[in-house]
């Protein structure tokens, strides 16, 4: 399924593109004048970013954990409260990208175009019955089957260059991109249960995990326990397709990036781990079946645990895919909304928002954003044209959690700050690296 996936967002990718000539005209320039960026000189840019969201996990249950002490349920029930579909999740991204394109060719349309960079994701989910297993106990649980599975935790290094074509007209933009996942790790419970009887007398229970590392661990006496990464190689797409309307000021935008596969080679330590405890019959100690009760009695166990290294396999790589729509009803003010998924994120990410250009060089703006791996949160923008070739986009997504510690912090379940210092191209510029379109003077 998730290959499929993939092959869609694929074929969709390829044939916006494809179907731009088009929309845009057949010699790649728009009949309008939104997006046409003349890039004589060439441009590049610069971006860093770092973010982290929840939709269980607040700032204060965090603090509450790292202070110690007694866990009560007034911290314990609003972290379970918020596990909505039975889910919870955690993860982010941490990297920067630097994006350029060079002179076109002789007097033509099209330049070579490239990016490069770094990016670290890291993604947890888990059950709210494994959340209560584990803070709460099963005393409130008997009767009831406990669901396990889809839990897990993984996460990568990723390095990355690409090398394609740009449009200096348009600023469609196709790369074929060379992924490394220089490390990585990914521990899973693909199949688990637990259930305890209404009379707390009987066990049933049974689990699957897997555990992967993407390392050899060579434990012979002349390695001396050496432990040496196994880097992956992938290959995909990234591209940009940038449309614009003739007779509305409304912008579109599609952005694709490393939709491909990662071949793994074989090598990676790889442990399997298969549980079952079933037994009826047992006494009850206090109000709930207890692991002095399981030892005390016999009990019926099945356990495997298979250790050993991985063969060869093909994976996805971590692609992303987003489409954006900016409506400027006046020169001063803006509209905008998008969808992106992808890059390990459990759903899909939704923003919305408007911004606001109260001189030529300055703009503010602020979003409202869901989904990803958190609920609802606000973030904010600000971009400066400081030159005629040069423009700072900062974005801070939910503000109130950088300030760790503080109690007004405790609510917040992420933060994320973006730094992106574009190098604009031509004799003007448009929404491709701030939100507003305008013209150097």
């Amino acid at each position: 399924m998730k290959y499929l996936k993939s092959g869609v967002l694929l074929v969709i990718a390829i044939v916006s593109l494809v179907a731009s000539d088009a929309v845009l005209g057949g010699d790649g320039e728009t009949r309008g004048d939104s997006t046409r960026v003349k890039n004589k000189n060439g441009d590049a840019s610069w971006s860093v970013w770092g973010n982290q969201n929840s939709n269980v996990i607040s700032t204060g249950f965090i603090s509450s954990i790292a202070r110690g002490g007694f866990i009560s349920h007034d911290i314990l029930d609003p972290v379970l409260d918020a596990h909505k579909g039975g889910m919870g999740a955690f993860g982010g991204s941490i990297g920067w990208e630097r994006e350029w394109a060079a002179k076109p060719f002789g007097n033509g349309d099209w330049a070579l175009c490239g990016s490069h960079g770094s990016e670290v994701l890291y993604d947890a989910s888990w059950t709210s019955d494994l959340f209560e297993l584990v803070w709460y106990g099963n005393g409130g649980h008997t009767g009831r089957v406990d669901v396990l599975s889809g839990t897990g935790v993984r996460a990568g290094v990723f390095n990355r260059f690409g090398l394609g074509l740009e449009s200096t007209s348009t600023r469609q933009r196709l790369e074929i991109s060379l992924v490394q996942r220089l490390a990585g790790f990914e521990w899973s419970v693909p199949y688990g249960y637990f259930w305890v009887s209404e009379n707390a007398d009987s066990l049933d229970t049974y689990i699957q995990s897997e555990a992967r590392l993407h390392a050899s661990y060579d434990t012979t006496a002349a390695a001396g326990s050496q432990l040496s990464l196994l880097p992956a190689y992938g290959i995909g797409i990234s591209g940009r397709l940038p449309l614009a309307s003739e007779a509305l000021p409304i912008r579109f935008e599609i952005n694709f990036k490393d939709l491909g596969v990662l071949f793994e080679p074989g090598g990676s330590s790889v442990a399997w781990f298969s549980e079952g405890i079933a037994t009826t019959g047992l006494p009850v100690l206090g109000d709930s079946l207890t692991w002095e009760s399981v030892l005390d009695e016999g009990v019926s166990t099945d356990s495997i645990i298979l250790t050993g290294n991985s063969v060869k396999r093909m994976t996805l790589l971590p692609s992303k895919l987003s489409a954006n729509i900016i409506y400027e009803p006046s020169p001063d003010v803006l509209i905008e909304m998008s969808i992106s998924s992808g890059g390990w994120m459990p759903e899909p990410l939704y923003t919305a928002g408007v911004g606001w250009k109260p001189i030529d060089k300055i703009a503010f703006g602020v979003e409202a954003r869901y989904g990803g791996w958190g609920g609802m949160r606000p973030a904010v923008w600000a971009q400066w044209r400081f030159s005629c070739r040069r423009m700072l986009v900062v974005e801070v997504e939910n503000p109130i959690g950088l300030f760790l510690g503080a109690d007004m912090a405790e609510f917040s379940y992420g933060r994320g700050v973006t730094v992106r210092l574009e190098r604009l191209a031509g004799s003007g510029w448009s929404a491709l690296g701030g939100r507003f379109k305008s013209v150097c003077k």
